[in-house]
């Protein structure tokens, strides 16, 4: 199956396809007006294609969840409220789904995996129910729930999908990270080039911008919001840039793509929650580097692939995704012979010497940029964001001592004191960034148990033995992806985002289906 995927002309193709809707997305904050025809033309057609053929609306899904981050792309103003085009896709798509007649609608239902995710449900729902009657803002409990309604996928995923469907899927999973890599790299790119201007030392600085309401001061009680911003309801046919920060940066800004900070010296800092994928990408790719199989060209394709998708993590900078990186590695290296893990570790630890050697002495700056990152990881309260993530705990844990079994309901909110310059002050959030301890925050310890005992049963079902040997190495790079990302989860939420869910969903959809092929040949013969 990966070895179709790795098509250099495919690839490019598809390539320059999704960095091309980035830019249309970036044309349409320039032209507000152009961004609501998009939107419009993006559901008519996605609906269109999806009654045609509903694995069509499976991709156009997929393709909008790994590259568009928080799913504001593009948008459309309906009564004051921005609209996301991830929250219209779903609805045509699931509703598409829900009222066409299949054969094979429900398939789901009748896999190993439903009851376990009928158990996490459960858990959820009460969650919802427990916001509304502890009188969790509203607002604050939808926004904090909604995410988890990604998980009614897994029904249209099921019935569209088939094992003649799943090279599409792979297909758009590892094009999509290199797209998001590459993205990546440009805006990494951008700013350290072109935008010197927007150092903290310079005129427009951008990164030391207060991230609170005008009528707000600083030290103020703020809530956490994950809505859209205002920016994204404007309908002119042309949005003001005079006297303002660079297009790109108030860009990617609004529609939360990402976020663009100063680091040191001439270099700025982009990262992206869709670089999660570029963590799955590398890691489908690595196990096949790693276990072999492929021919020569579709070896060095993979080569590249895996480097840029690495150098974007790296320039990244979040140490979130570093952590998630190397836990993703040590599950592969448990998965191939020691022999070969121990000849691939001494190889990554001569060219993290060599890297070293070259960066401290070419770039001396960028060097301690590193070090200072990865030295924040061991005492993280030594950096900013670092001494804020600590200071959530405690407050955090006295919460979940309030209703520790079942939790406080979606929409409960903490306050702690916040140390960066960017939200300075005391802070009340519904959202943080302690992931599992947020978890227990929502549906309790119970609720937490009842989503690892879900992800273990994936895992399971995915290291049996039942499989062919190409289909096997496949299996375990994605499931080196969900490690990875469960990692990355303790510090940075995914696995209550779409884009952690929808993964999830797309490994046990290739594991129910590739095991069943396997089954049905076995029988046969």
């Amino acid at each position: 199956m990966i070895k179709d995927i790795l098509n250099i002309k495919n690839i490019c193709k598809y390539t320059l396809i999704f960095l091309g809707i980035y830019l249309l997305s970036f044309l349409g904050y320039v032209f507000p007006i152009l961004n609501h025809l998009i939107f419009l033309t993006v559901v008519a057609l996605a609906g269109y294609f999806s009654y045609k053929r509903l694995d069509y609306g499976v991709y156009i899904l997929l393709t909008e969840l790994i590259i568009g981050v928080k799913g504001y792309l593009f948008t459309f103003n309906v009564f004051g409220f921005a609209l996301s085009l991830r929250i219209a896709l779903f609805a045509v798509v699931f509703l598409i789904w829900f009222f066409k007649k299949r054969a094979h609608k429900f398939k789901f239902v009748k896999t190993k995996y439903f009851f376990w995710y009928v158990l996490l449900l459960i858990f959820i729902l009460i969650g919802l129910l427990l916001g509304i009657i502890y009188g969790n803002n509203l607002a604050n409990t939808f926004f904090d729930f909604n995410g988890y309604i990604y998980l009614g996928l897994a029904f249209v995923f099921f019935a569209a999908i088939s094992k003649k469907n799943l090279k599409n899927i792979l297909q758009i999973i590892i094009i999509g990270s290199l797209a998001v890599s590459l993205f990546t790299l440009y805006c990494f790119a951008e700013f350290t080039i072109f935008h010197q201007e927007s150092r903290p030392d310079m005129a427009e600085a951008i990164s030391s911008e207060l991230a609170i309401d005008d009528e707000e001061e600083i030290g103020s009680t703020i809530s956490h919001s994950t809505t859209a911003k205002n920016e994204l309801l404007e309908y002119g046919p042309i949005r003001d840039f005079e006297n303002q920060k660079a297009p790109i940066y108030r860009w990617v800004t609004d529609t939360s793509i990402g976020q663009i900070a100063y680091l040191a010296g001439p270099f700025f800092r982009f990262f992206s929650a869709a670089q999660v994928y570029s963590l799955v990408g590398l890691g489908i790719l690595l196990i096949y580097l790693f276990k072999g199989g492929l021919k020569k060209k579709e070896y060095y394709l993979a080569i590249l692939i895996v480097s840029i998708n690495a150098a974007a993590l790296f320039l990244g900078f979040s140490r979130s995704l570093w952590l998630g990186l190397a836990g993703l590695t040590a599950f592969i290296f448990f998965n191939i012979p020691w022999k070969k893990t121990l000849r691939i570790i001494l190889y990554i630890i001569g060219l993290i010497l060599i890297i070293i050697i070259l960066s401290g002495t070419l770039f001396p700056t960028f060097y301690d940029l590193v070090a200072y990152r990865l030295d924040s990881i061991v005492h993280p309260q030594s950096e900013g964001a670092g001494q804020n993530r600590f200071n959530l705990i405690g407050p955090a844990l006295q919460k979940i001592k309030l209703h520790p079994i079942l939790g406080s309901g979606f929409g409960a909110t903490i306050e702690y004191e916040s140390v960066v310059p960017e939200k300075y002050g005391t802070l009340r959030v519904f959202a943080f960034e302690w992931s599992y301890l947020d978890t227990i925050t929502e549906i309790g310890l119970l609720g937490l148990l009842a989503y690892l005992l879900f992800l273990f049963k994936i895992f399971r079902e995915g290291i049996k033995n039942n499989l062919h040997q190409e289909d096997k190495i496949l299996i375990i790079g994605m499931l080196s992806g969900l490690f990875g990302i469960i990692i990355t989860n303790v510090t940075t939420p995914y696995l209550n985002h779409p884009m952690g869910i929808g993964y999830i969903i797309v490994i046990m959809l290739f594991i129910y289906i590739l095991r069943a092929e396997y089954v049905k040949e076995k029988f046969q013969s």
